[in-house]
């Protein structure tokens, strides 16, 4: 444990030094502020200890310097004429301590060893923390949930098969990052990774994306282009929304999968190819193949390994870990920290949009939250003020006139995020004039 004792009195300065060091700290010393900031540029110290009049920069200017430049290290406060407001001022702002001179050596290492227990604990904390974050995780994949513990564990198997692999989940639940998940943990990772968003395009398109065309196969087909199967070779071919593949399209794509041939739209020459298919869906394929939208032949060939991919509100204790996770990501610097009140909003929520909603709330308050605390009222509307399981009015507890004003800027707060603070599209988006807008920006302070 590293200190730094800062006393104008040397006689104090050096006799104090000499006592922590021998009982095993390292110790460096300061005559005055200046120097103190001299060595807290230069060096990290768990523990300063500081008398509160100094020449110059004094200990309270000592301290608001390590709150500003090093929150971790701990500031103790030694004076000889200290008063009882001077102290509450110092630990308000901070500090652990203080102790009026004369002082028993024996009691300030006993508050010294206090901090060394601390930073022990602090310390241990974090590791286990780090621990929790890697193993609730798989290449990205965030979560201690039992349905996430089955996911990964069909991970485990599939990533070193050549398996066709079909991700079942809703909307923003992570097939397409399940998908490179698979392929960055298979031997095929030094392969391409193509995707094809099959309810993107029109059938011509689509089959001119899978399988390439040859120069004149169609109108604006000025040269020849190679399909997805042919840059996905060695490698893994990823169909998002497989579902959405058009009948005719989906005899050419088991016609590949079961042969590994094909030939470009317009031309003669067979091709030849070795992919590992992926499919992603969120509609149910057994009821598609009987309302006589998806072939049989097609599904029992893609439904080889089925993987389904619960739906956040199916796994809300995984929330945290994904808040966390997401915080850091945006706000790495300066990780922000959720009240409890705003984390019981979030677990209560039910997530139609899954993870990527949750991402998106997520960077919202990271955004919204710079210039303080983060506070309920960045919250979007559909969770602070629409969510079903809170109620939409308490009654009793607030007004109408006060609610429609909550309710109101928290609209024009995500109306600022949704048009990247643009007021014209702002104003188009809300269906109100310019004006009006203006006004009701300048009314909630929100220019």
């Amino acid at each position: 444990m590293k200190l730094l004792v800062v006393d104008d009195e040397r006689s104090l300065r050096v006799a104090l030094a000499d006592e922590l060091a021998d009982a095993g700290y390292t110790v460096e010393t300061a005559a005055t502020g200046e120097e103190a900031l001299e060595w807290l540029n230069k060096e990290d110290f768990d523990l300063v200890i500081c008398d509160l009049v100094l020449d110059g920069i004094s200990g309270e200017d000592v301290l608001d310097y390590m709150l500003a430049h090093s929150p971790q290290t701990r500031f103790l406060l030694i004076t000889a004429n200290a008063t009882l407001e001077s102290a509450i001022k110092i630990l308000k702002k901070g500090a652990i301590d203080y102790i009026c001179k004369p002082f028993d050596i024996e009691h300030l290492l006993r508050i010294i060893s206090n901090v060394e227990e601390t930073i022990r604990l602090r310390q241990e904390n974090e590791a286990l923390r780090a621990r929790l974050y890697q193993k609730y995780q798989f290449s990205g994949i965030i979560g201690k949930s039992p349905a996430m513990q089955k996911v990964f564990q069909l991970l485990d198997t599939v990533c070193q098969t050549d398996v066709t692999v079909l991700l079942i989940g809703d909307t923003g639940t992570g097939k397409g990052l399940i998908a490179e998940t698979i392929h960055y943990n298979s031997p095929r990772r030094d392969k391409p990774f193509v995707t094809v968003s099959c309810a993107a395009l029109s059938r011509e398109l689509l089959e001119s994306e899978l399988f390439g065309h040859e120069k004149g196969a169609f109108t604006g087909a000025i040269r020849q282009k190679k399909g997805r199967f042919e840059l996905a070779n060695g490698g893994t071919l990823f169909l998002d929304e497989v579902d959405d593949i058009p009948p005719e399209t989906q005899v050419k794509l088991l016609q590949v999968i079961e042969s590994g041939k094909f030939e470009r739209v317009g031309g003669e020459e067979t091709l030849q190819v070795d992919v590992r298919l992926i499919a992603a869906t969120k509609k149910d394929l057994q009821e598609e193949m009987a309302a006589g939208h998806f072939r049989r032949d097609l599904f029992y060939r893609l439904n080889v390994m089925p993987i389904y991919l619960p739906p956040l509100r199916e796994r809300k204790e995984d929330i945290p870990l994904l808040v966390e996770h997401f915080l850091k990501k945006y706000s790495p610097d300066k990780p922000l920290k959720l009240s409890s009140e705003i984390m019981e909003l979030l677990l209560e929520y039910e997530w139609d949009g899954n993870v990527r909603e949750l991402e998106n709330v997520i960077e919202r308050l990271v955004v919204l939250g710079q210039q303080g605390d983060v506070d309920t009222s960045f919250l979007p509307p559909n969770i602070l003020n629409l969510n079903k399981q809170r109620g939409e009015f308490e009654w009793g507890k607030i007004t109408l006139p006060d609610y429609l004003h909550r309710l109101e800027k928290a609209i024009l707060e995500e109306a600022l995020i949704r048009c990247q603070g643009s007021k014209t599209r702002m104003a188009q988006e809300l269906g109100i004039p310019l004006p009006t807008l203006k006004s009701k920006l300048k009314k909630y302070q929100l220019f």
